[in-house]
């Protein structure tokens, strides 16, 4: 059986979603733009608060009409009415019956204009087998309700949940109707939760709910007290007296309406300044954020002018590359810091694929943390070859320690990578502004909240963007600093000038900056070797210009770092594939389809 919601009750689930985890790089939120990160958790609650429709067969249920008689002798007779309207195939309705302690359910029968249908089911969960497919059914269920009415010395209740917290159906239209076994004047009603304040009593003592739109898992209590006179054939439930008990609870369900009442009309009127608050806020915020950026790097641009060639190296050409080119892959970085172990004499090339540790006196610990993820995890220890990767292809078991590993040391070189970044300060201030924009953020909970209590559903949708933007920008957003404007202007200029660069112009400078701008061009992509060295070049492999060798050992290096890296990911996916509730008296139930 399976009890779905109004909009997209589904008969079926969609598909199986395979748990697919990748190789996970541990990135410090501070370095991720900001205003993007606040666009993806906008999109996300978007997605949520209106979700994309599924293609699968779903159902609604428009009307839901519940006709309860009491009985002289104790007994309900009740009839229902639901209409159901299908989009796809279903092969009949559900509806779930649990009964109070103390009484049960009995002769259940279903229909459709005068046909009987099938029921089948137990311990009541029923299945009423009618076949539909894009249609609209009405049908007619009866049953008795044995021992439904409690006597009492002065009056006599039904007091009775239809349905209960464990529905998981949406109802379009629901009206209870509780009729006595005669016309009476001596009549107290009252419902509770969704059934509150819904109650009419007409001149013969008839009781209609008219409850409206119930949504899933919601409780409808209903309780009808009249004279007891008019159950005689009724087993007294207790010699107590309950009139006093049901004018209490009147009157308190009476007051409570009116506090909500006046309490919804209220929120009503402030909502609107409480919103307008908000946004304002972010208005100032965004345009606080916007001056400190500009003026920073108004400032940036006079600190650190446009470089001759490439620019000085305040970072190591890794961390650079990490800081200054947005969405960079894993694999350029750490074909760049290869590069670099070779540039600065650190390893030595061995042959076509393989190098040789010659120094571990490494300028930074990253550096020292690369020699010991290639060389010492997978290489020799003074030695290391691509071919030492394939160990990271296959299924085995041996595999699997040796993915695990990877990502280990990986995770370590990464880590210190951000480190660096974060030791040159690139990122700072604005604390007093994330400070007001997190309170702010938070203090919007509140209203949020009475605002879902007093039924106010469209200006509690309207504050969860403002209240998550100002608490997620007061947590996540870092203002670059001059010198973070200043590294990002000066190689954010030299990867645009980079693809125009001639061999005359690497050949006026030092070898050492020859070196780190092939190095950074083959690290963003932005160089291409055959467009610098032309094919009449006066210089040929293993003549006067070295720089040249670079460009293969880059590709390589490339070409076999991703290869290990989809290996470690492909088998990272593969090892990863793979109550209580209820109304008054424990009663309760649902409907559904099947």
């Amino acid at each position: 059986m399976v009890n779905l919601g109004k909009e997209t009750c589904k008969q079926k689930s969609l598909s199986n979603f395979e748990t697919i985890t990748v190789n996970i790089r541990k990135r410090r939120k501070g370095v991720m733009d900001v205003k993007k990160i606040l666009l993806s958790v906008v999109m996300l609650v978007l997605l949520i608060v209106f979700p994309i429709p599924a293609f699968a067969d779903d159902f609604t249920i428009n009307d839901f009409k519940i006709d309860a008689h009491l009985e002289t002798d104790g007994n309900v007779q009740v009839k229902e009415l639901l209409t159901y309207e299908f989009d796809g195939d279903f092969n009949g309705i559900t509806r779930d019956l649990y009964p109070k302690k103390g009484s049960e359910i009995s002769d259940l029968h279903a229909e459709e204009n005068g046909k009987p249908l099938k029921i089948e089911g137990k311990n009541g969960n029923y299945k009423i087998h009618r076949k539909a497919k894009d249609e609209t059914v009405a049908i007619e269920l009866t049953y008795t309700i044995v021992g439904g009415v409690e006597k009492y010395a002065d009056m006599a209740q039904f007091y009775w949940p239809f349905f209960d917290d464990r529905n998981e159906t949406d109802f379009e239209n629901v009206v209870i109707t509780v009729r006595p076994p005669k016309a009476t004047e001596d009549v107290i009603a009252m419902g509770y939760n969704a059934a509150r304040g819904s109650e009419v009593t007409d001149e013969e003592g008839t009781v209609v709910f008219n409850l409206g739109e119930v949504s899933a898992g919601t409780n409808a209590d209903v309780r009808v007290g009249v004279d007891e006179a008019l159950f005689p054939g009724a087993v007294r439930t207790s010699d107590k007296q309950v009139r006093p008990e049901l004018e209490k609870e009147q009157a308190s369900l009476i007051a409570a309406q009116a506090r909500f009442d006046k309490m919804h009309k209220l929120s009503g009127k402030v909502a609107p300044f409480i919103f307008g608050g908000a946004v304002l806020l972010l208005l100032l915020i965004g345009v606080y954020v916007k001056q400190l950026k500009n003026k920073r790097r108004a400032i940036a641009m006079m600190d650190y002018p446009e470089a001759y060639f490439v620019p000085e190296a305040i970072m190591s050409l890794p961390s650079t590359l990490r800081y200054t080119v947005p969405h960079v892959k894993s694999t350029q970085v750490q074909t760049t810091a290869l590069l670099e172990l070779l540039r600065k004499g650190y390893i030595e090339r061995e042959g076509e694929d393989a190098f040789r540790v010659i120094n571990r006196d490494t300028e930074y610990e990253h550096e020292r943390l690369l020699i010991e993820w290639l060389f010492d995890g997978f290489g020799s220890g003074d030695t290391f070859s691509y071919s030492d990767l394939e160990v990271l292809e296959g299924d085995k078991l041996s595999v699997q320690q040796e993915v695990t590993k990877y990502n280990k040391l990986q995770i370590a070189w990464e880590k210190s990578i951000y480190k660096e970044i974060d030791e040159n300060q690139l990122k700072g201030g604005g604390k007093g502004v994330r400070v007001l924009s997190a309170i702010a953020g938070f203090l919007l909970i509140a209203p949020m909240i009475a605002f879902g209590i007093y039924n106010q559903p469209m200006w509690l949708l309207f504050l969860i963007f403002p209240s998550i933007i100002l608490v997620l920008f007061g947590f996540l957003y870092g203002p670059k600093t001059v010198k973070g404007h200043g590294l990002q202007y000066q190689w954010e200029d030299f990867q645009k000038r980079l693809p125009e660069v001639t061999e005359s112009d690497l050949n006026e400078q030092l070898d050492d900056d020859q070196k780190r701008a092939v190095i950074f061009g083959i690290g963003t992509k932005t160089i291409d070797e055959k467009k610098l060295f032309s094919t009449d070049s006066t210089y040929e492999r293993g003549g006067v210009l070295p720089i040249m060798y670079y460009f293969p050992i880059g590709t390589l290096a490339y070409t076999q770092l991703n290869r290990a890296g989809s290996a470690v990911a492909a088998s990272t996916t593969s090892s990863s594939s793979g109550g209580g509730g209820g109304g008054v008296g424990g009663g309760g139930g649902g409907a559904g389809a099947f």
